[in-house]
């Protein structure tokens, strides 16, 4: 309390609506859960008493008005726990930090025509948020493929990732959470990437995508391979700017929010 001093009158009025807030909150479980939270937040600070100068109120009288408090908030907490709100799917399915299982869930989040049902805009708001040399347009033109573990043009000492490919597309994923990058990888990758935008999409956009931890390459490798670094930390963002625009407890909602819980750790 930085030894403010405030009346127990106060205080009392303050747990009083704090009390009528928390119960008002709990009948409101169908209600969007961030508008939710925004509000209830808005209107404790709102309840705050600011006057000084009264008598000050004694540390049992507060320990005992907290204790009630608390005792509201872990009421909420038990409800939604029960309800299995903390479950979250991806952390418990085996992923952990591995590096081939993650790129597979990946590939399935950026694939159109998957069953998560949100077709091309997660892959379009990360291109629209971080590639600027990809036209985003061209996801909606004509279907595009995506392949995990991919062996363009069957370099078995390259294997990418992830490719996403069309008429108008060619995209390599290089996916790293703890792996070390490899000699020349990205440079590699570069050369092999425009051989094949060439061959199949000579007029489409084209990028080489690093996603990592730290959002860098090896010194100079990024520059001379023009690959585009991004962290998992902006990926998640993107992901969770879809996620906000989803109806509040569909399917797809609930597991792209627990992804992007999950990816947080990276």
């Amino acid at each position: 309390m930085d030894e403010q001093e405030v009346s127990f009158t106060a205080m009392s009025h303050y747990f009083a609506a704090l009390s009528e807030i928390t119960e008002t909150q709990a009948q409101r479980a169908t209600s969007d859960e961030q508008s939710q939270l925004a509000d209830y937040y808005s209107q404790v600070g709102q309840s705050f008493p600011v006057e000084g100068g009264l008598d000050p109120i004694s540390n049992d009288e507060f320990c005992f008005h907290y204790q009630v408090y608390m005792s509201q908030v872990e009421k909420l907490y038990q409800q939604d726990y029960q309800q299995g709100c903390e479950i979250n799917v991806w952390a418990i399915s085996g992923l952990k930090r591995d590096e081939v299982r993650n790129t597979a869930v990946l590939s399935w989040w950026l694939d159109a025509k998957e069953s998560h049902g949100l077709g091309e805009r997660l892959l379009a708001q990360v291109i629209n948020d971080h590639l600027p040399v990809i036209n985003s347009e061209n996801l909606y033109r004509e279907p595009y493929t995506v392949r995990a573990e991919s062996l363009p043009l069957a370099e078995l000492q390259d294997r990418i990732d992830i490719e996403i490919s069309s008429a108008q597309l060619l995209m390599f994923w290089e996916v790293k959470i703890d792996a070390p990058e490899g000699k020349n990888q990205l440079s590699r990758y570069a050369k092999l990437l425009e051989t094949k935008r060439r061959m199949l999409s000579p007029n489409g956009s084209h990028a080489l995508i690093y996603l990592t931890c730290k959002q860098s390459a090896s010194q100079g490798d990024d520059e001379s391979s023009g690959a585009y670094c991004l962290s998992w930390a902006q990926l998640r963002q993107s992901f969770l700017t879809v996620c906000q625009t989803l109806p509040i407890h569909s399917q797809s909602q609930q597991l792209l929010n627990q992804y992007c819980q999950f990816i947080k750790r990276f």
